[in-house]
């Protein structure tokens, strides 16, 4: 990964408690949606992502502690403790947080184009910002859309080095036009 400013966000008690309480009613929805916990793994697996060893309950709660997180670090509201199917962090910021340092950024193919993707690294209230990218950044890309050799599902898994510094996130709504034109510019990665 290239050098970055990537702050830490460390949690209050309060704000990690209003979080989980976020995350298990997200998975509250997710078993009633999902006939009422029966094969509840398998069939959330077929839709989002791979569980991975701490369970739903922990991917949802870690969730919407990283959500929390940048929340706080942008002096913006965590929207989806309150709404189902709206955006994370203010108007256009999507959080995906995962747990350990070398996991990428992922992006659904039903994620919208239109929205900055932000990779939040940490558990248990201690987050690391790690960088930014557009979905229509990452959708250009279907050499990114895989399932890593069976190991997860099919998503874009972003590398690292694509990301963009948390120090440089815009306050406006992302225009592919804008980012067409910039990745012109740095089309050299590889």
């Amino acid at each position: 990964m290239r050098s970055m400013y990537t702050p830490s966000v460390k949690l209050s008690e309060r704000e990690m408690l209003l979080a989980a309480s976020s995350g298990v009613q997200r998975e509250v929805e997710c078993l009633r949606k999902l006939e009422s916990g029966k094969n509840v793994v398998s069939e959330y697996e077929k839709t989002y992502n791979s569980v991975g060893p701490g369970g739903l309950w922990q991917n949802h709660i870690e969730g919407a502690m990283g959500e929390f997180a940048v929340a706080k670090f942008l002096g913006l509201y965590p929207g989806a403790i309150t709404e189902k199917d709206t955006t994370d962090v203010g108007d256009h910021y999507e959080v995906r947080t995962r747990p350990l340092r070398y996991q990428e950024l992922f992006v659904k193919k039903k994620d919208k184009p239109d929205k900055y993707y932000i990779l939040v690294q940490g558990s248990y209230g201690d987050y690391t910002l790690m960088g930014w990218i557009t979905g229509f950044e990452v959708f250009a890309r279907p050499e990114w859309f895989h399932n890593n050799s069976g190991k997860l599902s099919y998503n874009y898994w972003v590398p690292d080095e694509f990301l963009n510094s948390i120090e440089t996130l815009p306050k406006e709504a992302p225009c592919q036009k804008i980012i067409s034109s910039q990745n012109l510019l740095t089309s050299t990665k590889v």
